[in-house]
């Protein structure tokens, strides 16, 4: 039997994701007088926050168990300031591995992503419950919904920008409900929990949206103990086991839901998806397969990069149509929020290399025109890479189409971060800002944009 990933003992401490910009940075760090290249646009109010993967001492078993932190860069009147800060969870606290972690729904990284519902700042991990936050990144505490969350929360739950509600799921690897729904009103209470039967365990990162339905996707990446006997890791792909994409109203149970056979593949991040007339849209970053030799088997070249694929759910006819959009590799794809759930024209994704030894970030960000179906490039520059796009629009009422593109991006040669603002309707252009970091911000995982 091979060493399990969990086993912290083992830990190589010369692991890719410990290496570069994937390595860890120990300073928390207030800083206002930034370096600026450009003019920042005097409308961008707000709060620009990223979490990612931070080991606290140093090193991880694996990228995605890293505590989380946060860097926020906050913007007032044309001007800008950063800190960063370690989500202070028992997780940190106490220093422990992700075997330690396990039993106890508190103690969770928060190192994936970071929202803002009914008030409070949440910071996101898919097996845990979440943590709250302050505006000025300070740890507050778990929160479970005044006791009612009794499982873990997605780290991509959907913000309905008609009724304000919240929607997520929570996903068990070892027992049943293998799937579990939840709806919170827009005051933060939460009103609904389903259990959702699944033919077996599977890693559900993340769903669909739409205006009256959500859309879970039963992908085969599976937890199996024989093959954790054979590869230390209780993850793997198997496309035997099938794949499918169940319909259910945002306010059913699981009696309610539909499911619709697809070729077997694997979906980290949908770009999103809407309803026209009674078919479903989803517009999603699809990979032929994924962890194919286990957990720690994230990338394993082109086949396990994204490209983005357009599915049409026709709820009539029982069937889905799958259809590829581009063939760019592409992943940490964004709309407008305003949009999500709802008919969408545009979209951000960023790329990723395919010829890389282990996951590597691209060079460039993609503007998707959806309608026209059109692809625009923004050339990050020799030597830079990327990181996931945030679309900020200009004002409440503006246009889809009418923002301001933020990212994080890394100039490999000079070892510095920065956040670039890119005219969305001007995308191929130069940045109309570059704001240089204090300190290097390591590769991580998804952001939020919070207007002042």
């Amino acid at each position: 039997m091979k060493q399990s990933l969990f086993d912290s003992t083992t830990v190589d401490r010369n692991a890719w994701h410990l290496q570069g910009n994937w390595a860890p940075v120990k300073k928390e760090v207030n800083a206002s007088e930034l370096t600026i290249k450009g003019k920042i646009p005097e409308d961008l109010n707000g709060l620009y926050v990223r979490n990612g993967m931070n080991p606290r001492s140093g090193y991880s078993d694996h990228w995605f168990f890293g505590n989380g932190m946060l860097h926020g860069f906050k913007f007032e009147d044309g001007k800008v300031s950063y800190k960063n800060r370690y989500v202070k969870t028992p997780y940190y606290e106490k220093d422990l591995d992700i075997m330690s972690s396990i039993g106890d729904l508190s103690a969770s990284p928060a190192n994936t992503h970071i929202i803002k519902h009914a008030g409070k700042f949440l910071a996101l991990e898919e097996a845990h419950l979440p943590w709250e936050v302050d505006e000025e990144l300070e740890t507050r505490g778990v929160h479970d919904f005044s006791g009612k969350l009794k499982g873990a929360m997605t780290a991509h739950p959907r913000v309905c920008p008609k009724t304000g509600e919240l929607l997520f799921f929570s996903y068990s690897m070892m027992s049943e409900p293998y799937l579990t729904y939840y709806r919170v009103n827009a005051k933060g209470e939460l009103v609904q929990t389903e259990p959702i039967e699944l033919p077996r365990p599977v890693m559900m990162h993340d769903w669909n949206v739409t205006e009256n339905f959500v859309v879970f996707m039963d992908l085969p990446i599976v937890s199996d103990m024989n093959l954790a006997a054979e590869t230390g890791s209780p993850f793997g792909f198997k496309p035997e086991c099938g794949a499918r994409l169940g319909v259910m109203p945002r306010d059913g149970a699981n009696k309610d839901i539909k499911w619709f056979e697809i070729e077997p593949c694997y979906v980290f991040h949908p770009l999103n998806s809407y309803e026209e007339g009674n078919k479903i849209i989803l517009y999603v970053c699809k990979q032929k397969e994924a962890m194919v030799g286990g957990f720690q088997d994230i990338y394993g070249g082109d086949t396990t990069i994204g490209r983005l694929w357009k599915w049409t759910i026709d709820l009539d006819l029982g069937a889905v149509t799958e259809e590829q959009v581009d063939d760019a590799p592409c992943d940490f794809p964004r709309v407008d929020e305003r949009k999500m759930g709802l008919r969408t024209d545009y979209g951000y994704c960023m790329t990723l290399e395919t010829q890389a030894e282990s996951l590597t970030m691209g060079r460039h960000l993609l503007k998707y025109d959806l309608v026209n179906k059109k692809r625009l490039t923004h050339d990050l520059g020799k030597n830079v890479t990327g990181g996931e796009p945030v679309f900020v629009p200009k004002s409440e009422d503006s246009g889809e189409d009418d923002g301001w593109v933020l990212g994080l991006a890394y100039e490999e040669e000079e070892a510095k971060s920065k956040l670039l603002i890119i005219d969305s309707q001007d995308f191929e252009s130069p940045p109309v800002a570059e704001i240089y970091s204090p300190q290097r911000i390591p590769y991580g995982a998804h952001g939020s944009w919070i207007p002042k």
